[in-house]
């Protein structure tokens, strides 16, 4: 039977039109394309619900598959949490993470650019950008699950940011009067507010405008007088 759980891995299957026939997919690719749909599924019910109100059942049915399927594959609410977390980041962050670590422009132009990127992102990527603020949220009682991931998370997103200030330091042009690791913090600070409250009430967010002051409040606040 197609899809049965004992359909061998290396069995193929007919290629319509071609008379060739194309082999199944493994094991292993079946399992990754399961935990991407429930992924994806736990996204888009926490983004539509929140964390509490998401259930696994109603996370397995979203994805199309059995209602336990989720256990089978991640154990616990707790553990798809995690992992969703993890997640979310990795994709709401991955255009901010590679302006951070690749850009070989000016230390000011990079965190303009930043700016730009990741607000945009909350429009391309709505899913995972709501479900990583929901969670991002969720992280902030004392003893949420949560709290440790996320936390990990905007450490090493200011620590980029400062980065990237004192390179510009070395360079000359970002203020040598500046603190790199306080500057950082209000940066990332400020986008993560400004994204808050764009998912919050978009139809009242003029988000070109935000995007167009968040980067004269970079240029103006990290800038050599001369460059500001």
């Amino acid at each position: 039977m197609p899809g049965s759980r004992g359909e061998s891995s290396t069995t193929s299957s007919p290629v319509a039109g071609s008379g060739r026939t194309a082999p199944r997919r493994t094991q292993q690719e079946r399992t990754a394309q399961a935990e991407r749909a429930l992924l994806d599924a736990a996204a888009e019910l926490i983004a539509q619900r929140g964390v509490d109100r998401t259930s696994l059942a109603e996370v397995g049915v979203r994805a199309g598959y059995s209602r336990g399927l989720v256990n089978h594959h991640f154990g616990s609410k707790a553990a798809l949490l995690e992992r969703l977390a993890r997640d979310t980041q990795e994709r709401f962050a991955a255009t901010v993470t590679a302006r951070i670590t690749e850009s070989h422009e000016d230390a000011v132009d990079t965190l303009t650019r930043m700016v730009h990127d990741y607000l945009t992102a909350l429009v391309d990527y709505q899913a995972a950008a709501r479900a990583f603020f929901v969670m991002w949220s969720g992280a902030i009682p004392g003893e949420s699950a949560l709290r440790s991931s996320f936390a990990a998370n905007d450490e090493l997103f200011r620590q980029g940011v400062e980065v990237i200030l004192r390179d510009g330091q070395q360079s000359h042009t970002v203020d040598a009067d500046l603190d790199p690791a306080a500057a950082a913090l209000v940066i990332v600070g400020m986008l993560r507010g400004m994204g808050a409250q764009y998912l919050i009430g978009p139809e009242d967010f003029d988000l070109p405008a935000a995007i167009a002051a968040g980067e004269r409040f970079v240029r103006r606040g990290v800038a050599p007088d001369e460059r500001r």
